[in-house]
């Protein structure tokens, strides 16, 4: 008895981290992203975005060269992690694979998370050399005011943060 309710907790847990590890992935995509979207650089920025700052034709243009240099490295690291995230979601779906099994692909997603990451820090530093500091600044609330609206739950999709109930509309 005690040996079939383990099983089944097991692939209840399997088919759960199979059902939900897409849906992680997808949502961590766009909020993990780190092509730049958050600062500017994203299709989902607002056009109105950079032209609160009053850039100069230089330095739209400088921008616009950053992005551009960047774009393959950015869309490769991203083709590799969603390679490597299937390989985990199919190695994680296989009733007889255990931790010590996924462990290497794991450290892989890690490591381009990473290389995502340090992307995203290069990519906001060479825009601070291109932009004043008042129109840094000016970005940086811009970009925080976008933050504080979406943990606001006002740009969000369905949910809150983790470990949040999303609130219901009152009618």
């Amino acid at each position: 008895m005690e040996n079939k309710l383990t099983k089944l907790i097991a692939v209840l847990a399997v088919l759960g981290l199979m059902a939900t590890g897409p849906l992680a992935y997808a949502g961590s995509e766009g909020e993990g992203q780190t092509s730049g979207k958050s600062w500017g650089h994203g299709k989902g920025q607002s056009p109105d975005f950079f032209k609160e700052l009053n850039l100069t034709a230089e330095q739209k243009e400088k921008l616009k060269a950053q992005r551009e240099g960047k774009k393959d490295e950015r869309k490769a690291l991203r083709e590799q992690m969603k390679t490597k995230m299937q390989a985990l979601h199919e190695a994680i779906s296989k009733p007889a694979t255990k931790r010590a099994d996924v462990n290497g692909l794991v450290g892989e997603v890690n490591a381009i998370k990473g290389q995502m990451f340090a992307q995203k820090i290069d990519g906001i530093f060479a825009m601070k050399e291109v932009l004043t500091p008042e129109q840094f600044a000016k970005m940086q609330a811009q970009h925080k005011a976008r933050m504080d609206k979406m943990q606001d739950g006002k740009g969000r999709h369905q949910g809150g943060s983790e470990g949040e109930e999303p609130e219901m509309e009152k009618n």
